[in-house]
């Protein structure tokens, strides 16, 4: 499994909506299965309005990192996911408006 840290930095050189949730993807993908049960089923679904969708996710995990006790087993692993997610909402946000951009020059 991919860290945290390098799947943010691949999320931020991706160049598509689709490179950015199939990074994603592959992070969830390598989570094993004691750490993916930590994580909602929801979540680990990325659906079909993908900016959307992860954004969702982002403030789920966000909330239930709020919730977890700080030293509970689950806590830095919901934090990690929690950057994830995050760093790819602020990627898709910028790969829109960009693309949104290019459309309004054309």
């Amino acid at each position: 499994m991919k860290d945290s840290t390098s799947t943010c930095h691949a999320i931020q050189a991706a160049s598509t909506e689709a490179q950015v949730i199939s990074i994603v993807r592959e992070y969830f993908a390598g989570l094993s299965p004691e750490k993916a049960a930590f994580v909602p089923a929801a979540v680990l679904k990325v659906g079909a309005n993908y900016a959307q969708d992860v954004a969702q996710a982002a403030l789920e995990i966000a909330n239930r990192e709020a919730d977890a006790a700080p030293d509970a087993p689950e806590a830095a692993l919901l934090r990690d996911v929690g950057i994830v997610l995050s760093t790819a909402a602020m990627r898709l946000v910028v790969l829109a408006c960009g693309a949104e951009a290019q459309t309004a020059h054309s």
